[in-house]
């Protein structure tokens, strides 16, 4: 969704300031260094979500730049003539300088933290997370000093021949911009995030069908040139089914389901905690069933034994009654009765209650904690009464916060009650999961007594 609005502003961008980009360039730098900065230092919380969504986030997800990155591209690919190309191509190196400005928004705002953790705990990152931030610095490499070169001083310094041959590496540059995306948007559609699959599609039309006519207009104008004799209609067949194949691919890896392997042991261990539970409550089931039971009045021979048993155990409390009354006719046992007196007060010394809040092991009141979840930090307020959590809510700097909504409900239904912050996490939302659990042992550690 937001690459499709970005797509229609790039489209009012260049319909109403083709003109003045193209003389008055450095003006639009700065307004897109500006955007940069801002999408970089603002704090997403403190903005109302339509702001933070479409407009912040246009610029700090990259989809903005992206879509001047389209029109960059697809200047290129243009049939020879059209109108289309006569108003892109003039100003195709101010456009492209102008898209990097608003690229580096979309590093520093995301790709900062996860390069970051690339370098320092690579083996953390979930293989999403991981892949997409190498093609980040891949992207990185190729795109600053095409950048550079793209002003006019610096181009008119260089051989053309020179120029032309590193210029060639846009190519391997646009290409990874599509493979970024399709790497980071796939494990979302597999898991049915809302927009992603529709989002897939857009990116996929733009960039395959970009490689198909820029790979038509290769081959026409090869021909002209060679003056090969070429069929027209079956050119654009064969483009039109290879289109065709080529979208069918990243749609079918999107619809696949995805692969739960990392919340395996998490079930295994509730598994095992639901096994043990249900035998605790048999058992307990069981002996309560044997306490409550009433003498069942059949006659059998287990009945009779058991009543024999009782009346025997009457008999000796009678005689052992007996026994007793006859020992306080003993002056020798009344003597030894009147010694114990002197003892019976110790025993009998009433003991000191234990303050019923020092058998706790936490805190009564509202506390807070932090932990890292998916790419972004999650916090979890939660609140303890007498050793069980009674509430309990939280918030993400993720930049989906899909992934915290749907685990957030799955781990607190679990927690609430307890003060036990290791449960199973959400299928398909581990880390997440994980950072929601991490957050409220955090806060459950400030809580501790």
């Amino acid at each position: 969704m937001l690459f499709i609005i970005s797509v229609l502003t790039a489209v009012i961008f260049l319909f109403l300031f083709r003109k003045a980009l193209k003389n008055h360039p450095l003006i639009f730098y700065i307004i897109a260094a500006a955007l940069t900065a801002a999408a970089s230092m603002v704090n997403a919380r403190s903005l109302p979500p339509f702001v933070n969504q479409y407009i912040i986030g246009t610029i700090s997800r990259g989809t903005l730049a992206t879509a001047f990155w389209c029109a960059v591209m697809w200047a290129g690919a243009l049939p020879d003539g059209s109108k289309l190309l006569k108003v892109l191509m003039p100003i195709r190196g101010e456009l492209s300088i102008f898209a990097a400005f608003l690229t580096f928004g979309h590093v520093i705002a995301l790709g900062g933290r996860y390069i970051i953790r690339f370098f320092t705990e690579a083996g953390k990152l979930p293989d999403d997370l991981f892949t997409s931030t190498l093609i980040s610095l891949i992207l990185v490499a190729i795109m600053v000093p095409l950048t550079v070169m793209s002003f006019k001083k610096v181009r008119k310094k260089m051989k053309a021949s020179t120029w032309k041959k590193i210029q060639k590496t846009a190519y391997i540059f646009y290409a990874l911009i599509y493979v970024h995306v399709l790497t980071f948007f796939i494990p979302k559609a597999r898991m049915g995030r809302e927009g992603y699959f529709l989002s897939i599609v857009a990116y996929s039309v733009v960039f395959i069908s970009y490689a198909v006519f820029r790979i038509r207009k290769a081959y026409l104008r090869s021909c002209k040139r060679k003056n090969s004799m070429y069929n027209k209609k079956l050119v654009d067949g064969i483009c039109g089914l290879s289109f065709a194949v080529l979208m069918c691919i990243p749609c079918l890896s999107a619809c696949s389901e995805p692969e739960k392997k990392d919340d395996a042991p998490a079930q295994n261990a509730a598994v095992t905690t639901a096994v043990s539970e249900t035998t605790v409550s048999e058992t307990t089931e069981a002996v309560t069933e044997v306490t409550s039971s009433e003498p069942v009045t059949s006659v059998s021979e287990t009945t009779v034994s058991e009543v024999t048993d009782v009346s025997n155990t009457e008999t000796e409390a009678v005689s052992d009654a007996v026994t007793a009354s006859e020992e306080k006719k003993d002056p020798s046992v009344e003597e030894k009765k009147e010694e114990q007196p002197s003892e019976e007060p110790k025993q009998e010394e009433p003991q000191p209650e234990p303050e019923p809040e020092n058998q706790y092991v936490y805190n009564n009141g509202t506390f807070t904690g932090t932990a890292y979840g998916y790419d972004g930090d999650i916090t979890v307020t939660i609140t303890i009464e007498n050793d069980a959590i009674t509430s309990i809510s939280g918030s993400t700097a993720e930049s989906d916060p899909a992934y915290f909504n749907d685990a957030k409900d799955h781990v607190f239904g679990q927690i609430m009650g307890t003060t036990n912050s290791q449960v199973s996490a959400y299928s398909g939302c581990t880390y997440s999961s994980n950072g929601i659990m991490g957050a409220v042992a955090a806060a459950l550690d400030s809580a501790r007594r």
